[in-house]
């Protein structure tokens, strides 16, 4: 029971965590790439066993990777 419980919290932390940042980044990126980044921050932590965790580090993750790939285009 709690693996499935974690499993949705995921879930649901994911789906949140996507309408953040496409939001937050809509002048600068296509949904497209904030749900790639997301995807592949998600997968960094794919075996990690202790999943609390997960979408804090991964939403670090594709913040610091978008915000350099719009320092990119901008420089």
């Amino acid at each position: 029971m709690a693996v499935e419980a974690s499993g949705v919290f995921e879930e649901q932390a994911r789906a949140q965590l996507t309408d953040q940042l496409t939001s937050a980044f809509a002048d600068d990126c296509k949904p497209e790439q904030v749900i790639e980044a997301i995807d592949r921050a998600w997968k960094m932590f794919e075996k990690a066993p202790v999943r609390d965790f997960v979408p804090l580090l991964a939403a670090r993750i594709v913040r610091e990777e978008l915000r350099g790939l719009i320092a990119g285009h901008r420089g």
